[in-house]
Order: structure tokens, then C-alpha cells, then sequence
């Protein structure tokens, strides 16, 4: 397993692409490093001990580097919005997946007039794709106090406003979460 371990760390190091990793890798490298860490710590003859440990901190080193390079292209592909085809271990599409959420989220955060926008980011980490984060936005009915100068996008990635004083719209929960804290509106109960 070792030498998959380094041949694998060997080829993120010469690439500049990610490249395909089985999705059990981290699960199977972690089985290896615990039943290699036991036989280290059982070991009674002080010369085989010496160098288990070496050999143990030589495979931690290059673990932690792998983890680095990977993390580090994932990192990169997120923030230039490219899609990662290749395979990723379970872990690594984990990953991916919460930090696209959380960059968008961050983004729209940004670009939004910082008077109005609102994001309630506990409500959306902890969701398992950015599908299941989008089917979880809630709606909720609102009423401005305040007219706003400009739009903003929603959490949800729709565009709204800009909104007149008395005007009613209905938005993303975590938005109006936002605009009601700033007394720019209220939340309103719709009655069927």
C-alpha cells in the first residue's frame, strides 16, 4: 500500500491536473496507516522500532502532502468555476461539493448590495450537493418598509428588486432574513 501511497503523491506532483483517485483511496490508505502505526507502537526490539517509526513518519509526510496538492487543485477548480470530471475519493467529492456551495453563497454575498443581503450560511452547510442546497431554500413573504436603491441576487441566484415602499415580494428566507434585521422590511403571513 505504501508504494501506491508515494506513487500516487509522485504523480499529483507532476501534474498540473488532477488526476483520477479511487473513491475507497482514503479509506484504504487510513486502514494502512493505523495497522502500520500498531506494529510500530508493539514492536519490542528498539533497532526494527527505530525504523518502523521512520518509515511512519516518511509515509505521514507524504500523506500530508498528497492531501495538500489535492486539496489545493480542488481549491483551484472551484474558484475558476471548471467542473472536476475525474474520479475523486469520497472524501475529496465531499469536499468539492460543500466548498462550490459555500463559494457561491460567499459570491453572492459580495455582490450584493451589503445593505439588503443576508446569508444565514449555517442553513446551507451540511447539505450534500449544491441541488439539495437549492431545494432547501424557503420562500417567505415580505413587506418593505424602506424602498431600496438597487436589486440584489437572492440566494437562490434570482434576481430581485428594487423594491418602493409597501411593496410585497416573496424571497429566499435566509434574504429576508437579512431585511427584516435591518428594519428595511417585515415578514408577512400569507393566508390561503
Amino acid at each position: 500500500m505504501f508504494d501506491r501511497i508515494q506513487n500516487k503523491w509522485k504523480e499529483e506532483r507532476e501534474k498540473t491536473q488532477l488526476t483520477p483517485m479511487n473513491e475507497a483511496f482514503y479509506g484504504a490508505m487510513r486502514d494502512f496507516l493505523k495497522t502500520k502505526t500498531v506494529r510500530a507502537k508493539e514492536e519490542i526490539n528498539p533497532i526494527i522500532k527505530k525504523v518502523l517509526e521512520e518509515k511512519l513518519g516518511r509515509m505521514r509526510y507524504v500523506i500530508d502532502d498528497l492531501l495538500a496538492i489535492r486539496t489545493t487543485k480542488i481549491l483551484q477548480a472551484v474558484l475558476n468555476k471548471e467542473e472536476i470530471t475525474v474520479i475523486l475519493a469520497r472524501e475529496e467529492k465531499n469536499f468539492y461539493d460543500r466548498i462550490k456551495i459555500l463559494y457561491d453563497v460567499y459570491r453572492k454575498d459580495i455582490f450584493s448590495p451589503k445593505d439588503i443581503v443576508y446569508t444565514d450560511i449555517d442553513s446551507i452547510v451540511g447539505k450534500e450537493s449544491v441541488e439539495e442546497a437549492e431545494e432547501a431554500i424557503e420562500l417567505v413573504a415580505v413587506r418593505f418598509l424602506k424602498s431600496t436603491k438597487e436589486g440584489f441576487q437572492g440566494i437562490d441566484g434570482n434576481p430581485y428588486g428594487p423594491f418602493k415602499e409597501e411593496d410585497v415580494s416573496v424571497l429566499p428566507k435566509e434574504n429576508a432574513r437579512g431585511l427584516v434585521k435591518r428594519e428595511i422590511a417585515e415578514n408577512i403571513e400569507l393566508v390561503d
